[in-house]
């Protein structure tokens, strides 16, 4: 059975655009792997000039209505992945990153990282597990 995916991107500087991580880039990207990997994608949801840090702290929602769409539809579709460049065009804080796995666990999709082979929410090996958290720290360490 063929698996399916919709895609996110998202830039937040002009800086980001210049350093490679374009939308367009982005997009291509994701394109190219659901291909690859016979895959597929329903549709890619952006956000531009938004933090992937960014979130309500009181009423523990981000604000991003790309994502928040997102979210919105992979509830009501048949998902299984949500395919991104890599984990920082998701999110840039430990509690972004556990609002948004919650939402995802909750209805069984995973993360497809590209830059990330082996990034799963769901991983249980001690290697991964650490590696992935390394990558999400350098992520937070580039936002300061």
């Amino acid at each position: 059975m063929e698996k399916t995916a919709v895609g996110y991107v998202r830039v937040s500087t002009k800086n980001q655009v210049k350093e490679g991580y374009s939308l367009s880039y982005q997009i291509e990207e994701i394109r190219n792997y659901c291909y690859a990997h016979g895959i597929h994608l329903l549709s890619i949801y952006t956000d531009e000039g938004i933090s992937g840090a960014k979130v309500d702290e009181e009423e523990l929602t981000i604000d991003r209505e790309g994502l928040q769409s997102m979210l919105t539809v992979i509830k009501a579709l048949e998902v299984d992945y949500i395919v991104v460049l890599n984990t920082s065009r998701l999110w840039r804080s430990d509690l972004v990153k556990v609002l948004i796995q919650r939402e995802l666990k909750a209805v069984g999709v995973d993360i497809k990282a590209i830059e990330q082979e082996t990034y799963s929410i769901y991983t249980n090996d001690p290697s991964d597990f650490l590696v992935n958290g390394m990558m999400e720290l350098l992520d937070q360490y580039q936002r300061l």
